[in-house]
């Protein structure tokens, strides 16, 4: 029989041995507390890693300076996206690369920077970053749809003087020159001649970044410098203004290409005069296509637009974030007037705000100028 030690303080063999196995179900429940922690942990890391590489390769989008966004990684000081994540650490003998691209932290321990937590070697394919996952299941952190959303983009704009008058008859005096990486190391300078309405269009060359573009009039040899950004995806609008009076305003309110501005026709009709509403008349003798606009004004307080009009149709409307001055509104679908026609143009819900909310702007004796995708450009003041 067994039997209490001695003092009767102490424990029986079977007190002892339910200790223990309880003891040792807890430390294997703990265990497994714990490695499922760790693998929680592994998998939360790898991720925040792939991300960070994904903004090494194309920018972060979070990040601005004076409304411009100020970072777009490799691809945007290359032009390009890199041949192997080594790219993104060590110069592959460009003179764009700006690197390294991976902050700190990776670049500590050597090529820490291509291994996910479990250690494994990151899959890069310029479309994506995949993990294993230690083997269990696959985390990929996609960076496109295609490569051409990085490395082929639009830019467009027009060209007017300081009167907002296009070049007309100029034209052909008039270029505009875009520098951009051109993937293999070096720039390009890609130049093109504006149309009489002063339009131009670089198409699907350009990969994201903030380039610079120039216009140059060479009767006068003026120029004028600004910075297009370009983003994923997308066709930038940049608008180039010369300071001085260059150009005569054709009739109809500096009217040029096919569609005049219906002189004495612009009002603010809404309630708050937080709108403003303006005819415009094709001259031409063909029907005109219309699939986008570009309103530029000056007002203060700063304000922007919700709503486009083009007659009954409705063709834009962006409550968050609403167009800005400077802005290319693209239109849900493709508008005409036809020859010698006339038809009413409405931009609604001028707002101190750009994000939602926000309180009506009175937009009364506001000079505008309204770039038309065809090339036209009229200029008018909205009254009072």
């Amino acid at each position: 029989m067994l039997r209490k030690l001695s003092g009767g303080s102490g424990f029986t063999l079977m007190e002892l041995v339910a200790v223990i196995v309880i003891m040792g179900i807890i430390a294997a429940v703990a265990m497994r507390s714990i490695g499922s922690t760790l693998e929680t942990a592994r998998v939360n890391n790898t991720k925040r890693e792939m991300e960070q590489l994904l903004f090494a390769i194309s920018g972060n989008p979070g990040l601005y300076s004076n409304g411009m966004r100020t970072d777009f990684g490799y691809v945007g000081d290359v032009g390009s996206l890199p041949s192997s994540l080594t790219d993104l650490v060590t110069d592959p003998g460009y003179s764009t690369w700006n690197g390294p691209y991976v902050s700190s932290d990776f670049s500590e321990a050597g090529d820490e920077y291509k291994r996910d937590a479990w250690d494994d070697l990151y899959t890069y394919n310029s479309t994506s970053i995949q993990s294993n996952g230690g083997g269990g299941g696959t985390l990929t952190r996609p960076i496109c749809s295609s490569t051409s959303e990085l490395t082929s983009n639009s830019v467009s704009g027009a060209v007017t003087d300081a009167a907002g008058n296009p070049p007309g008859d100029s034209s052909s005096a008039v270029s505009v020159i875009l520098t951009f990486p051109d993937g293999s190391g070096g720039t390009t300078n890609s130049s093109i001649t504006v149309s009489s309405g002063g339009s131009f269009s670089f198409s699907n060359s350009i990969p994201i970044g903030n380039h610079m573009i120039r216009s140059v009039y060479s009767a006068t040899s003026d120029t004028v410098t600004a910075y297009v950004s370009v983003m994923p995806n997308s066709e930038s609008f940049a608008s180039m203004r010369f300071p001085g009076a260059l150009w005569a305003a054709s009739g109809g309110g500096g009217g040029s290409g096919g569609l005049e501005y219906v002189t004495g026709s612009a009002s603010c009709p809404g309630a708050q005069n937080d709108e403003v509403q303006f005819n415009i008349r094709n001259s031409g003798s063909t029907s005109i296509s219309v699939s986008w606009l570009v309103a530029t004004y000056s007002h203060t307080p700063t304000s922007y637009f919700q709503k486009v009009w083009w007659g009954s149709d409705q063709v834009f409307n962006s409550p968050n974030p609403r167009a800005a001055s400077g802005d290319m509104i693209s239109f849900n679908s493709n508008k005409s007037i036809g020859a010698s026609s006339t038809e009413t143009i409405r931009l609604e819900m001028f707002r101190d705000s750009q994000s939602g909310g926000g309180s009506s702007v009175d937009m009364t004796n506001t000079d505008f100028t309204i770039t038309f995708s065809d090339g036209s450009v009229i200029t008018f003041n909205s009254g009072t």
